[in-house]
């Protein structure tokens, strides 16, 4: 069985759209792989994908970005039960809360039923080879929960 994983990105600066694309592309030879801008993603329609990987920038001091305001409360209402995610995204440590919207994410995810398959990636400005990494196991680990 080839799982189906969608990656789903909000990017203010193309970086957590270049994340996508790299998880992509460390997927696409083991899974059948759709990438999705934020507010283009039907969290309803989570429940029919193997997977979920989201990243997501942290907006000013913690915030999720507008963009992803409507995914998120769609999640509150959506039961993932036997849908795996894994969630990472951008961020600065100039701000107050560094990577919130990747543990507000992460926390619905979970509440919503999900089955968390690797530890969230949070990474300061652009990725550097230590974060390409981390970015880089969280796709095996994806890929491990599948037997893969």
């Amino acid at each position: 069985m080839i799982p189906s994983i969608q990656i789903i990105y909000a990017s203010h600066t193309g970086r957590n759209q270049a994340i996508a694309g790299h998880l992509q592309a460390q997927l696409a030879a083991r899974a059948q792989t759709v990438i999705t801008e934020i507010s283009q993603a039907d969290a309803v329609a989570l429940p029919s994908v193997d997977a979920v990987i989201i990243a997501c920038y942290t907006y000013h001091d913690g915030e999720l970005p507008d963009e992803a305001q409507d995914f998120f409360a769609d999640l509150k209402e959506v039961d993932l039960e036997r849908t795996k995610f894994a969630v990472l995204g951008s961020s600065s440590k100039q701000h107050l809360h560094f990577g919130r919207a990747v543990d507000y994410l992460t926390i619905q995810l979970n509440s919503s039923n999900g089955e968390q398959v690797a530890d969230s990636v949070k990474i300061d400005q652009d990725p550097d080879d230590d974060d390409y990494q981390r970015i880089d196991q969280l796709a095996q680990r994806v890929l491990k929960s599948f037997g893969i």
